[in-house]
């Protein structure tokens, strides 16, 4: 997600989502500092419990609930600002006393509980401000309503003492003005403040950070080639194929000319259009080989299984397909994870049709977590196969690791051969 932004403009500000989500981060930060805080003291309490079989299963357990809940906040945080936070790299888990240990020399343990130790005085401040930020404008606006309702006739704001209805109209146009142009601001420095508090203990290392940015900075990049890949194969179809359909047919309707006209006795003539004919259905054929190539229509279309069925309709040999419903329908994966996956089927039954002799291609597609997809295409056929260097499968390795996934090639001599990748497909 990108950072979300409150314009500087103070007016483009109140209409802008950021703005008001911002806000509502600020509000609830009370709530998180509470939660946070009651961790804290369980954690503190189980430093100073003796050590046993009480102290130390205690402090693995709430350490273990303290990196949780800094996940959470990070999360919260990137819900309501789009500031990715990186996240430190907890210790592994083994055994209780190691586990212990683990934590105890962990440097982002002590930031975390640093962290939430700061959280509840400086909830004070972001919570407090966001209130009054939005109160104290709203309640003087209104003033010229109720400020003769007070026991002496009067209100005091600061040095102002309102005594008529003119002076508290004045107070309250000020308030206007002043919550129009000033509460932004004070909820931009207010967010500010928070994710400053926020990255320096509860994200990770520098380097950790600069994996997290290049994560998404790649996500980004494929993000952007599956859309300029969209718009090739859309000029392609709309612009040049559709182009040389018009010079087929006119062509074609030359010949007929011809003929009809009685020139047909010219043989070169003839030689030539029939030549030009037939050239421009190539290059149509051609093109519409290298549109689909690109991306299959049927894949944008009707998804997976439908693009699947329609490769497999060409194979030689049957070909069993199962794609999980959960990748289907509304729960499809981004357009270019399932581009991915489609090319990896596509590039492993070319290979199977070419090299395998094989009589029996399977393919399963199906989720193995709610962020990662498993395609695997498994033959019959002799084995062998290998990633050899400038080879169809080292470019589908290649395609597959460029966006954060795994790809594996099991072909022992005699087969089978088991073509496995890993993709994410959060959606």
């Amino acid at each position: 997600m990108d950072r979300l932004v409150i314009p500087a403009n103070p007016v483009r500000a109140w209409a802008s989502p950021a703005f008001w989500l911002a806000g509502v981060t600020l509000w609830l930060d009370g709530l998180t500092g509470l939660l946070g805080f009651g961790v804290l003291l369980l954690t503190l309490v189980s430093l100073v419990t003796v050590p046993g079989l009480i102290g130390i299963p205690l402090f693995v357990i709430t350490c273990r609930l303290l990196w949780r809940l800094g996940d959470r906040q990070r999360r919260f945080l990137a819900d309501g600002t789009g500031a990715v936070i990186a996240r430190p790299d907890p210790p592994a888990r083994t055994s209780i006393i190691r586990g212990a240990w683990g934590y105890l020399r962990n440097r982002h343990t002590w930031r975390q509980l640093g962290y939430w130790l700061a959280r509840m005085p400086l909830s004070s401040v972001t919570g407090g401000g966001v209130v009054l930020a939005f109160a104290l404008p709203i309640a003087l606006a209104l003033l010229p309503t109720y400020w003769f309702q007070f026991p002496t006739g009067t209100a005091a704001v600061g040095p102002i003492v309102v005594d008529s209805f003119v002076k508290a109209a004045v107070v309250s146009a000020c308030a206007v003005l002043f919550g129009l142009v000033i509460t932004p601001l004070i909820i931009k420095l207010l967010i500010e403040v928070d994710l400053a508090v926020a990255r320096r203990l509860l994200g990770g290392t520098s380097l950790t950070q600069r994996v997290e940015e290049l994560t998404v900075s790649r996500a980004r990049v494929v993000d952007a080639a599956e859309v300029e890949r969209q718009r090739i194969e859309r000029d392609l179809h709309d612009g040049a194929q559709q182009r040389l359909i018009a010079v087929a047919v006119a062509i074609g309707r030359a010949k007929v000319r011809l003929r009809a006209a009685g020139t047909e006795s010219d043989p070169e003539l003839m030689r030539l259009l029939n030549q030009a004919h037939a050239d421009a259905k190539t290059a149509i054929t051609e093109l519409r080989d290298l549109t689909r190539g690109l991306h299959p229509p049927v894949l944008t279309d009707r998804g997976l299984d439908a693009a699947l069925s329609a490769l497999a309709g060409r194979m030689p040999m049957p070909v069993q397909i199962s794609v999980a419903p959960d990748l289907l329908g509304d729960r499809r994966p981004p357009a270019a994870i399932e581009s991915a996956a489609y090319f990896v089927v596509s590039e492993s039954l070319t290979n199977a049709a070419k090299h395998s002799a094989a009589t029996k291609i399977t393919i399963r597609i199906s989720r193995i977590s709610p962020s990662r997809m498993l395609v695997e295409v498994i033959d019959n056929g002799r084995g062998g196969a290998r990633l050899s260097t400038g080879g169809g499968l080292a470019g589908l390795a290649g395609r597959v690791q460029g966006i954060d996934g795994r790809f594996e090639v099991d072909s022992p001599p005699g087969g089978p051969t088991m073509i496995r990748a890993e993709l994410p497909c959060a959606s």
